[in-house]
């Protein structure tokens, strides 16, 4: 298996919550939840088109080394890459405990 070269820093978000007059939990932002290096990947128009088809949306793939702090990751997490946030929609091990693979699409910013 051919190992991407991991050459663009990405950051791991994981929400963080407070608790509201109420008593409930209430995500209050994003904080570093790890700073691994990955490959970046944008997604074909070919596979964008075919992912449609199955209402998943993907942007893009970023390949990272496994490591047990990173194989909890989900998508409630997110992905800083390039000044913007990635909401993750797909997660996949390739190999055994080789490398993490997520698929992700890009946040629109505010106002853009």
């Amino acid at each position: 298996m051919r190992i991407a070269e991991r050459d663009r820093r990405i950051t791991i978000l994981q929400a963080s919550f407070e608790e509201n007059d109420a008593g409930e939990m209430v995500a209050t932002g994003w904080a570093a939840y790890a700073r691994p290096w990955a490959s970046y990947a944008p997604v074909s128009d070919g596979e964008r088109l075919r992912a449609a088809a199955v209402e998943q949306k993907s942007d893009a793939r970023f390949v990272l080394s496994w490591s047990a702090r990173l194989a909890v990751i989900t998508g409630a997490f997110r992905l800083r890459f390039d000044g913007d946030d990635w909401r993750i929609t797909g997660i996949k091990e390739l190999g055994f405990r080789n490398e993490l693979e997520i698929s992700a699409w890009r946040i629109k910013k505010a106002g853009g």
